[in-house]
């Protein structure tokens, strides 16, 4: 369940409901989240799991406090990102 509460991290982050509301915080709780969660996540699917972590924390990295043209950008590579994090991940799943 720890890979869907990062979805729903991120959907509340771009709803502008999640606790970290400054988009580079939130980039680092992502980052720290994959850290944190790394285990449990990989047992919960180890597919989608090595998926997050090969380019996620690369976008993480780019927000930037202040900088508004950086923070766009990571909004917008999460989002294609996570969007195809979750089309893996729910791949032959009935929802």
């Amino acid at each position: 369940m720890l890979i869907e509460k990062l979805f729903n991290d991120v959907e509340l982050f771009f709803q502008g409901k999640h606790e970290e509301k400054e988009t580079h915080y939130f980039a680092f709780y992502v980052q720290d989240y994959l850290c944190d969660n790394y285990d449990e996540m990989y047992k919960e699917n180890a597919e989608v799991t090595e998926f997050l972590n090969e380019d996620l924390p690369e976008i993480t990295d780019i927000a930037e406090y202040g900088d508004d043209k950086r923070n766009e950008e990571f909004k917008r590579r999460l989002k294609i990102e996570i969007d195809k994090t979750k089309e893996l991940f729910y791949k032959g799943k009935i929802e």
